[in-house]
Parts: C-alpha cells; structure tokens; sequence
C-alpha cells in the first residue's frame, strides 16, 4: 500500500497554472535573445575546465578566462574537473541544449526528491506538483541563475536531497553528500547535521566518499589535487573581493558594512561560528519533530551564509524551504509561517518581477550609505534571519496557541508520516 500524504488536487492544479505561466514567459525570454539570456557563461567555464584536463594541463595554474587573477579562476577541486570532462565534447546548440535543459531536469528531480522527504505519496499528482513548482521556480532569482548561469548548484542540492531520503537503516545513506562535498566543499556542513541528528554511520560514510573523490583526483590529477589541497581549496580571493556587491554571504555583509580590516576576517569567522551553531541546534529540533526538509534545507542555506564568497546562484537552497514554508502555512495556518514566506518570496522574486514589467533587481536598489547602507546588497543575510525566528519560535506560539478539538479526519502532520527522513529503521 502506498504511504505518505496525498496532494489536494486542487494543489496541484494551482501550481500547475503558476508553474505553465512562469515556464513560458522563460521560455519567452530565451526565444528572444537565447544566447543573452540562456548565456550558461559559467558553464562554459566547466566546459574549458575540461578541456584542460583533456589536454594535460593544469585548471589552476592561470585563469580558465582572462589573466586577472581572483577572476575566472577555477575553484572547484580536481574531482570535479573531471566530472566535468565530457563537457569538452559539446560545442553549439548542442551545449546550449544540454546545459539549458540538463539543469531543469535537475531541478525538477530535485522538487520530487524534496517533495518525497516531506512525505508525500510518490504518485502522478507529486510528480506532476514537482514539474509544476520546478516551472514556478524559474522566477525565483537563486534557481533562475542557476539555470541561465549553467551553475553545478542544482545538481549538489539534488544530490544531497536524494541521499537525505534515504532511510537511516541504508549502507548507502551518506554516499552521495560525501560526492557532493568532493565536488564543491560547502556540503561538508551536512556531515556536521548528520552528527547532530546522530546518524553516526552516515556521517562516516559521508567522510569516506569525500575521501575517495580526493583519491580519485590525486590518482588522475597528482599535480592540481596537491596545488588544491594544500591552499588553493581555502583561499577566497581565487573568488573575488570580498566587498563585492554580488557577495552575499555573511562575509561580503561584514566586508562592505566594515570595511575590510585585519578585525573583518575575525568578526566574520565569529559570525558564521553563531549561525552554524543557531542553524545546528534548530536543524536537529526540526528533525526530531519530523519536519526533515526543513532541517536540511535550512543547513543548506546557511552553507551559503557562513561560505566565505557565495554568489546569488548559491542559494538554491531556499527552493525547498519555500516548499516547506508554503506547507506549514497551509497546514498549520500559522501565521508567523506565512509572513516568512511572504518575505522570502519578495527577497528572492527577481524572475517575477521581471514578469510583471518592473526592472529585474530594482526592489534591492537602496541607497548604499546613511541609515540603508546596512541592507544595500544584504538582503539574503536578513532574509536568513528571519526565517531562523520564524521556524525557532513557531514551537513557541503553538505551546500558547488555544487547543481545538478536530474531528476524526484530522491534518496528517509531518510528525506523523511515514517517510524515510523519520523512519530510522526500514
């Protein structure tokens, strides 16, 4: 018998609406100017990775593009270099095609994965609400730069995500975040989770993937897995400067807010210390409860607040935790809930307002000095802090909120599901 909540229909009927008006104006604006738009640039860069790698030469010795160094350098690690080998092999339409499309379907596996670890049946009505959010999804900024930039984001969220639902009874389980990590190291912060939650065999197992992609590349690449290792992997100005409007982690907050002292690197190492720790303890509470999702969707974009650079194409990860906002809002009516979803909605609109013909980013241009100075380009920073309140004191205002009494057809809670993010043993 299947297991899980089933989706209303008329849930799915509405986001499907959504989700077709929000494809097709992207569509539109790719028809218009396809290679402006659907640019991939960074992609691209993958792509000349690769061809470094097929041609025997290092990917961190000189910029992929240009000669200026902190500019177009490669940052990733030489497993991923050759992950991104068959890259080499695609030029033209075929590259946009695949880059284009390759990454929506990651997106909409990634819906279906977050769809199955809140606990949804895994039906036709999920499948066709997780193509439908993946179509409204390409208003919010985070995902829609994602697609357009060819960014590898989608692709370690998927990864994460599929590996978080598997039951904690699987060998398996930590296996594909340890690759996710030995691609790009920021989802190293979801072994710490696995920790807290004490799923010790997962973190372990986590760890030894990571370990083995490390191998990999140090048996293929000798020469760029030792240049990464010992400093590379750890210097963020092969990014960029931290002060730079697009910044915006923590870090980049600090660095315009404060200047870039020898007290900015203390002040931002504190800083992410706090918000690791905040997001850990209320991360290991939402699981406990049952809300897994939002744990670990939660882990993921303080991954991107704490990151030293972190570009607005790393926050993909506010995509499931809109999933999880929108379904406590629904569920619990809570509107503490729904005025975090609401925020996060304006912070991360980009795509939709550009569809209702207002200029693409102007809802953030506020004067970078005098009593706004401190939201000027910091407007992802805020928007974590509020959704830290919202989920931490939700289990407050209910414990005051006046019981009612329900009938026998009461809400199916997540607490109650039966899905493998809750089921230790399966």
């Amino acid at each position: 018998m299947a297991r899980g909540r089933v989706v209303p229909l008329s849930v799915v009927w509405v986001a499907a609406v959504l989700g077709i008006l929000s494809g097709w104006h992207f569509i539109e604006q790719v028809a218009a100017a396809p290679h402006a738009f659907m640019h991939l640039v960074d992609l691209g860069t993958y792509q000349i990775a690769a061809e470094r790698v097929v041609d025997g030469i290092s990917v961190y010795d000189n910029p992929l593009r240009g000669h200026t160094r902190g500019v177009w350098e490669f940052v990733y690690s030489p497993f991923a270099a050759l992950m991104f080998v068959p890259l080499a092999w695609l030029h033209g339409n075929v590259f946009t095609w695949v880059g284009g499309l390759g990454n929506f379907a990651l997106l909409v596996a990634s819906m279906w994965a977050a769809l199955d670890v809140l606990g949804l049946r895994r039906d036709r009505r999920t499948a066709v609400l997780a193509v439908s959010i993946s179509g409204l999804m390409l208003l919010c900024e985070p995902i829609r730069e994602t697609v357009t930039f060819g960014q590898v984001n989608i692709l370690l969220m998927l990864l994460v995500l599929v590996d978080m639902a598997l039951p904690d009874s699987s060998r398996w389980k930590g296996v594909l975040t340890g690759v996710a990590a030995g691609i790009k190291l920021t989802p190293v912060f979801f072994v710490l989770y696995l920790l807290v939650t004490r799923r010790f065999r997962a973190a372990a197992t986590a760890i030894g993937a990571l370990v083995a992609t490390m191998v990999l590349g140090a048996v293929v690449l000798p020469k760029d897995s030792w240049t990464f290792w010992t400093g590379a992997f750890a210097d963020p100005t092969r990014v960029g400067v931290p002060q730079n409007p697009q910044n915006e982690s923590l870090r980049g907050m600090i660095a315009r807010s404060l200047g870039t002292g020898a007290g900015m690197q203390l002040l931002w190492l504190a800083g992410a210390l706090a918000f690791a720790a905040v997001c850990l303890l209320l991360a290991r509470r939402l699981s406990g409860s049952g809300y897994e999702l939002a744990a670990v969707s939660l882990c993921g974009v303080i991954t991107t607040v704490v990151s030293p650079y972190s570009w607005i194409h790393h926050w993909v990860w506010l995509a499931p935790l809109l999933i999880c906002l929108a379904d406590l809002a629904l569920r619990e009516r809570s509107v503490l809930i729904g005025a975090g979803l609401a925020v996060a909605a304006v912070v991360t609109s980009g795509g939709l307002m550009d569809l209702v013909g207002v200029h693409y980013g102007s809802v953030f241009d506020l004067p970078g000095h005098g009593p706004f100075a401190v939201f000027d380009h910091n407007a992802y920073i805020w928007l974590t802090l509020v959704l830290l309140a919202a989920l931490g004191c939700r289990p407050m205002l209910r414990r005051f909120r006046p019981q009612r009494s329900e009938g026998p057809q009461q809400h199916t809670s997540e607490l109650s599901r039966p899905s493998a993010a809750t089921i230790r043993t399966s």
